[in-house]
């Protein structure tokens, strides 16, 4: 009969959180009903968009990961649930004389039901040096700029504009690419109530 204990989640914890931390995932770990140790992924750098019916809520059907995953998804998930298995799992399950028996039983899932997997595009790696500013723009003494102001001028640009946008910020300035991006990507779920 399968099982799977607090002090069994303790000890497959570390290699999962590594497995985890290579791809740049963030994830919970939980037990459900004494016997299923659960992985829910939160968010991370690994778009499952193809896999989901757009709304950001997969559960991972663990014995078809290679059938119906491609590239750095299927490389993560079968690497996670090798991790979650860990080195004392087994499975004696035999469906022809209806009798099931293994270590535990394992399930992923793809954000919650009720709060949807978002995905962080990670920023390119720049140095440490402190940015200095363009010597090719001049601010006049007088200058004031208003949140107002800022979105209209980005509403206004075309797609090629909107591309160097972005592209400057995130190679000049991929921390507060980062942050922009993560409330952006808050502030649309908060609107649509999720």
């Amino acid at each position: 009969m399968a099982y799977v204990s607090q002090e069994d989640k303790a000890k497959l914890a570390p290699a999962i959180k590594k497995v985890l931390n290579k791809y740049g995932m963030k994830g919970s770990i939980s037990i459900r009903h004494h016997r299923s140790l659960v992985v829910t992924l939160q968010s991370g750098a690994i778009d499952f968009k193809d896999y989901s019916h757009g709304d950001g809520y997969i559960q991972v059907n663990t014995y078809h990961i290679d059938s119906h995953y491609t590239g750095k998804a299927k490389n993560f998930l079968n690497e996670l649930l090798a991790a979650m298995k860990g080195p004392n799992y087994f499975n004696n399950d035999d469906a022809m004389t209806d009798y099931f028996h293994r270590s535990h039983y394992t399930d992923i899932n793809v954000g919650r039901w009720n709060k949807p997997y978002f995905l962080q595009e990670t920023a390119k790696k720049v140095s440490k040096k402190p940015v200095q500013a363009s010597k090719g723009i001049t601010v006049p003494a007088n200058a004031s700029f208003s949140n107002k102001d800022t979105a209209e001028d980005l509403a206004r640009m075309n797609d090629k504009e909107l591309d160097r946008v972005v592209d400057r910020l995130v190679d000049s300035y991929p921390t507060l690419a980062d942050a922009l991006m993560s409330r952006i990507g808050y502030a649309m779920l908060d609107r649509e109530g999720v």
